[in-house]
């Protein structure tokens, strides 16, 4: 390295801080050696041959992580182009002038004249953002490798010190030839090359408008709707009373406990509930078993089963819900999947919500339009009693149905002694035989 006796003394012009945009709540502290102000003055450094590295060595000042460098980059004369320059490298800083091991490494920096350039992440896309833990005191070397000589001497761009002293065991250089040195031999200002530390700030307890409580939380990530942070204490130190939107005539009211609500003749929209999601508002509410249209809040809708359409949306005339299907019956015509209204308004007779055409007794009437005998659950000698006599006539239900329906008139359906809608099914058999020890029997059907 050839050190320049002509590094030139020039204003700080008005920095644009390269990816530098101020974090809403961030607790990020600027550490540097340097006491470059802007507007002040600075001499830009020179001369570097390639390969060469200038080196500020840092102090962490809390238990947080380094996630930006910084580098002033001047020049002596205005008009040149952006350097390319070899690598910046974050290196651990217990040993003085050499750096310890390698933390960090960001290849080919390109570093603008006239400009603090600010670096947050390790590849070119800003894909992998630079994340180097630290703990407080913690002593650590961000350092700049040249690619490109510098010419200060002409106006070239360089690394830039200020003017009030070089702090000893404070700058570093790795020259060539002469390896790592203390580069205070050479200086009399510290470099301006700095490091952004992310330190957490305070923590406390997060009380949520749903009334659960976090410890530990940082002020910045307690700020949802409705959330109050108390720094220093714990959720066991706190009281996180749910709150929630209250529904009453003329509007809502937000962040209201549910006794408070009640007592005002409001009705309740649940804990963390938020006005501004319409949640006073009411609408269509389908109740899916019958079709019917009722006015509710999404929140009671919800808690009755039903399908809410939206706020404001209303219940007609015509009605917007989807109306329950069933089996319609034109006598023994079965007509599967209709409305009540299709059904009746075509002369049939509606069997039902969610009834079908199936034909469980093989009869070839489906079950929905079997006007037949009535059913009497265990009188299969279809003697109107249900008694030791149907032994013998419930045996042969099992093992030959085609011959008990040829000589017994009574409905089939007496044998679903356990009502599965199947039969005949060997399942019926031990019902059937319990059905026999009932006490009081003969008993009289229906």
């Amino acid at each position: 390295m050839k050190l320049s006796a002509r590094g030139r003394c020039a204003a700080w012009l008005s920095p644009v801080l390269v990816g530098l945009a101020l974090r809403a709540m961030a607790v990020e502290q600027t550490v540097k050696n340097d006491s470059i102000v802007e507007g002040g003055p600075a001499v830009i450094v020179g001369d570097f041959v390639s390969g060469e590295i200038a080196a500020a060595r840092l102090t962490s000042p809390c238990n947080g992580t380094i996630v930006a460098v910084q580098i002033l980059w001047l020049e002596g004369t205005p008009g040149h182009p952006p350097s390319l320059e070899s690598a910046i490298y974050i290196w651990q800083g217990n040993t003085f002038p050499a750096p310890g091991a390698e933390l960090a490494f960001l290849e080919g920096p390109v570093l603008t004249p006239g400009y603090w350039n600010e670096y947050r992440y390790l590849d070119e896309a800003q894909t992998i953002p630079l994340q180097v833990p630290v703990v407080a005191g913690q002593q650590f070397y961000v350092g700049l490798q040249f690619y490109n000589p510098t010419d200060v001497g002409n106006g070239g761009p360089s690394v830039v010190r200020d003017v009030d002293g070089c702090q000893s065991g404070k700058n570093s250089l790795y020259a060539i030839p002469g390896g790592w040195l203390n580069f205070c031999i050479f200086l009399t200002g510290d470099l301006a090359i700095r490091a952004v530390v992310d330190c957490p700030g305070p923590t406390g307890a997060c009380c949520h408008a749903s009334g659960l409580c976090e410890n530990g939380i940082e002020q910045q990530h307690c700020q949802g709707f409705g959330d109050v942070w108390t720094q220093g204490q714990t959720c066991a130190q706190v009281s996180c009373i749910p709150r929630g939107a209250c529904c009453r005539a003329g509007g809502c009211l937000q962040l209201v406990q549910q006794a408070q609500c009640e007592a005002i003749g409001g009705v309740y929209a649940g804990n963390g509930t938020n006005c501004n999601d319409q949640v006073c508002v009411a609408g269509a509410c389908c109740i899916p078993a019958t079709g019917e249209c009722l006015q509710k809040f999404e929140f009671q809708c919800l808690a009755m089963g039903g399908t809410f359409l939206g706020p404001g949306v209303s219940c007609g005339p015509p009605n917007p819900c989807p109306q329950p299907t069933g089996a319609c019956c034109f006598g023994t015509l079965c007509i599967a999947d209709q409305t009540q209204a299709n059904c009746t308004g075509a002369g049939g007779e509606w069997a039902g919500a969610g009834s079908d055409c199936a034909d469980h007794n093989g009869n070839g009437i489906p079950d929905a339009c079997d006007s037949g005998p009535a059913v009497c659950t265990g009188d299969l000698n279809c003697d109107g009693w249900v008694s030791f006599a149907d032994i013998n006539a419930f045996v042969l239900y099992m093992v030959n149905f085609a011959a008990w329906q040829s000589g017994y008139g009574c409905n089939p359906a007496n044998g679903d002694i356990n009502g599965d809608g199947t039969y005949p099914s060997f399942t019926d058999i031990n019902p059937f035989v319990a059905l026999m020890g009932t006490p009081g029997l003969p008993l009289e059907c229906p």
